[in-house]
């Protein structure tokens, strides 16, 4: 079966989401807000060179990037606060947060299928992927499913978001294709989104745009066949920064020189953010974007994503994980940051993190449950102090700091302590671990 999306068929296709799933419209940004408030994050980092102050001298380098986006009261509804910080060349390496985008394509194609035919069609369609390259099985068994034993988009999707399964990412990214996927991001004016590779197989540029044989067995139904789809794209011409370092790997061995980028995923910062509000507050006016702009999902489908980008891995029964393995923030590097501001709170942190090449990227949805205030942050780092693309060592616990400070720091500026008592200053809780060593 050919498929081909288009703006029209990713909306036409997909069910209408009845209602928002996320409540909690707010009208504070730290004080009070309007949407043309936007917070000042230059200052914000500024204020605290306890915590950046070496980075700040040196964020070109780093290319830090902060986008903040808060969900306040307009006159025609919810819409966002924002604020910025943007230091160095455009290019960062997303990393496994744009898993989200294969995420949603997933979910749309399967609303197209389920549109188009008779049979019942959706995330718990069970899945069998054909060989493509020398040397693959079929696949379509997945014995982390406890529920069926079988693959199905559900199941990958909450592998995806717990703990960011590069082989679940895979799947759904063969299920929907490149081109599906560049094409549900348009749709949601995200036009410049390249998606173009699996994570963690090493292909050719060519071969990672093409996907198997994908059969979809719905119950009491025949057998739908996706057929191998090969795609051709252009690559990321015109951005900034797409070669990087003073050398690189390839195979075992370090070669003198930058590594180009100019084939690998991207997508913009804000980009990542939008994306993320239009998946979880659908409701919310995203500022920027022309109107219409949104990701239509079937109704449930939502939900279960937001579900999973909730969750914890330990807390999951389907698939389950060793909490020891897997802690709460393992997915959440702003957690730590936040649970400094009140332990006790209970925060909701929807949050798809990426790492790789000395780049760490984190794009969520912070929920105060206490208030229902939300902000989304997006924000991303580079650390790699010796220069040498894909040797495996970068200085990543900095970029860990970096994240759970920041996450401190606007869990503070913008949630305040409320009424739960005088918690200490951000930097009366450093001076305190400072001494604590």
């Amino acid at each position: 079966m050919g498929l081909r999306a288009t703006r029209a068929s990713a909306r036409g296709a997909a069910l209408a989401l009845a209602g928002s799933l996320l409540a909690g419209c707010v009208s504070h940004w730290g004080a009070a807000a309007s949407p043309g408030d936007g917070l000042d994050v230059d200052a914000l980092l500024r204020g605290h060179r306890e915590l950046f102050g070496d980075l700040l001298e040196s964020a070109d380098e780093h290319r830090i990037k902060i986008e903040v986006a808060l969900v306040v009261d307009g006159p025609n509804g919810r819409t966002l606060a924002r604020g910025g910080f943007d230091r160095g060349p455009e290019y960062f390496y997303p990393a496994s947060a744009v898993k989200t985008c294969a995420v949603i394509a997933a979910s749309q194609l399967l609303a197209e299928l389920d549109a188009a035919t008779d049979a019942d069609v959706g995330l718990d369609t069970p899945l069998r992927f054909e060989p493509l390259f020398p040397g693959e099985d079929a696949e379509e068994h997945d014995p982390s499913h406890r529920a069926n034993g079988l693959i199905t988009a559900g199941h990958e999707l909450r592998k995806v978001m717990l703990v960011s399964d590069n082989a679940a990412y895979n799947r759904l990214y063969e299920l929907a294709g490149p081109e599906f996927i560049a094409a549900s991001m348009a749709a949601a004016g995200l036009d410049r989104a390249r998606i173009v590779h699996r994570l963690g197989e090493f292909h050719s540029a060519e071969e990672q745009l093409m996907t198997p044989r994908v059969v979809l067995r719905p119950p009491g139904g025949d057998p739908i066949t996706i057929e191998e789809r090969r795609w051709s794209t252009e690559g990321n011409g015109g951005t900034s920064g797409l070669v990087l370092g003073v050398a690189h790997t390839s195979g075992d061995a370090v070669v003198d020189g930058p590594m180009s980028f100019e084939r690998k995923n991207f997508m913009a910062l804000r980009d990542l953010l939008d994306m993320n509000v239009m998946l979880l507050d659908p409701d919310v006016h995203v500022p920027g974007r022309a109107d219409g702009s949104r990701i239509d999902l079937p109704e449930g489908d939502r939900a279960r994503i937001a579900e999973a980008m909730a969750g914890t891995p330990g807390a999951s029964d389907d698939p389950a994980y060793d909490r020891a393995a897997y802690p709460d923030d393992y997915s959440k590097f702003l957690l730590p940051g936040l649970v400094r501001v009140d332990p006790e709170r209970g925060w909701i942190v929807r949050d798809k993190v990426g790492r790789a090449y000395g780049f760490s990227v984190t794009n969520g949805q912070i929920v105060d449950p206490t208030t229902g205030a939300t902000l989304y942050v997006a924000a991303t780092i580079y650390t790699n102090a010796n220069g040498v693309v894909g040797d495996g060592v970068y200085e990543y616990g900095r970029a860990d700091r970096f994240f759970a400070d920041l996450g401190e720091v606007l869990g503070r500026e913008v949630f305040g302590s409320l009424d739960r008592g005088q918690a200490p200053s951000v930097s009366a809780r450093r001076r305190g671990r400072q001494a604590a060593r």
